[in-house]
């Protein structure tokens, strides 16, 4: 190219810079995302393969998941999928190889306060990159073959609120009219967990981790806590040094941070001390005024009020959802609930209250 080419070649296009805008912005937004301290400490431990096994197992518990080892799980890179769309950094992918074929199960943690009613779209979105990715990566001759099948896929959706579930796990249910196409619409139905729905029963009948963290979750009040210490903290103490040190750490990350002090105390309690003495130590952690993260149901409860509100005036974006549930200030939430009792519409809600910039 001479000079004069060089001189006449256009410069980028204000829609590329625009692009490219939109793409930082995406990142940060799902940098915000990531900083859920509910979703790093589930999914710390679901990416172990021994604790993912036992979920399925357990709570799930299709036939041919009985038989599977964890050599049989391999958790993959889901770069694929975040490169293109609005995923979590809480989602993981599994590919697991069975006698018969390779399954991947594509596991959603819905951690949040509200009902995601877009989810069997959302998950149609993920599970359609993962086959996009499959079949372009997979030998062309094999392709065009006769006996060519996709791999299959599982979604699997792990949901914790309080609030019952009320989306469709159904995705023909998202389709209008779809009673009117029969057998020829497009419809697939995702597993459901809730953990608020477990009966204790259910979740007591074993004493492994991802139990011991369920019953923890299960827990929604301060007096939640203290009319179960003793029980709860007898199953963790019964558990393998592994097992009660990743406990403590989902611990620190969702209910309570807790120093190094703390944590080596609560260890010392939990593996030598006697049952008064471990108990004690563990409702101190409870007690402390600035306890991050502690699910007291007082300023979630307001939060989840002033969500409830709004939505009958319209629909929330997500940024403004988690605005409000990150807000810890009981004082505050009261005036935004205030707020959202009297406004008439979601802008209003924000002018009222000075989140027009979220």
């Amino acid at each position: 190219m001479d000079t004069q080419d060089k001189e006449n070649t256009p410069k980028e296009s204000t829609p590329k810079k625009q692009t490219r805008k939109k793409q930082t912005q995406k990142k940060q937004t799902q940098k915000k995302q990531t900083d859920n301290p509910h979703d790093k400490g589930y999914k710390r431990i679901f990416s172990i393969k021994k604790h993912f096994l036992h979920f399925i197992k357990k709570y799930i518990a299709l036939e041919w998941m009985m038989d599977l080892k964890e050599e049989d799980l391999e958790l993959i890179d889901k770069e694929f999928i975040t490169d293109q769309f609005d995923t979590y950094e809480s989602d993981l992918v599994y590919k697991v190889y069975t006698k018969e074929s390779v399954i991947y199960l594509f596991f959603l943690l819905e951690l949040q306060s509200y009902n995601d009613f877009t989810m069997p779209f959302r998950l149609l979105v993920y599970m359609t990159a993962i086959w996009l990715d499959h079949f372009k990566n997979c030998d062309k001759n094999k392709r065009s073959q006769k006996d060519y099948r996709l791999p299959a896929i599982m979604p699997i959706v792990l949901h914790n609120s309080e609030r019952n579930w009320t989306a469709s796990c159904k995705f023909s249910q998202m389709i209008s009219n779809a009673e009117l196409f029969g057998k020829y619409v497009v419809d697939f139905e995702y597993a459901l967990i809730s953990v608020n729905t477990l009966t204790e029963s259910k979740i007591s009948n074993s004493n492994t981790l991802i139990d011991n963290i369920f019953l923890a979750d299960k827990k929604r009040t301060r007096q939640d806590w203290t009319d179960g210490i003793a029980e709860l903290m007898q199953r963790i103490r019964a558990m393998d040094t592994n097992d009660l040190n990743e406990w403590i750490t989902w611990f620190s990350n969702v209910i309570r941070k807790l120093n190094e002090y703390e944590r080596g105390e609560l260890i010392t309690q939990l593996k030598e001390g006697d049952e008064k003495d471990m108990c004690s130590s563990f409702e101190r952690l409870l007690n402390k005024e600035k306890a991050e993260g502690w699910k007291d149901g007082r300023a979630e409860g307001k939060a989840e009020a002033v969500i409830e509100l709004l939505e009958d005036l319209g629909e929330l974006s997500d940024s403004l959802r988690n605005c409000i549930m990150e807000q810890m200030d009981l004082e505050l939430q009261k005036k935004w609930l205030k707020a959202a009792a009297k406004a008439k519409s979601i802008e209003e809600f924000e002018q009222a209250v000075g989140l027009v910039q979220v």
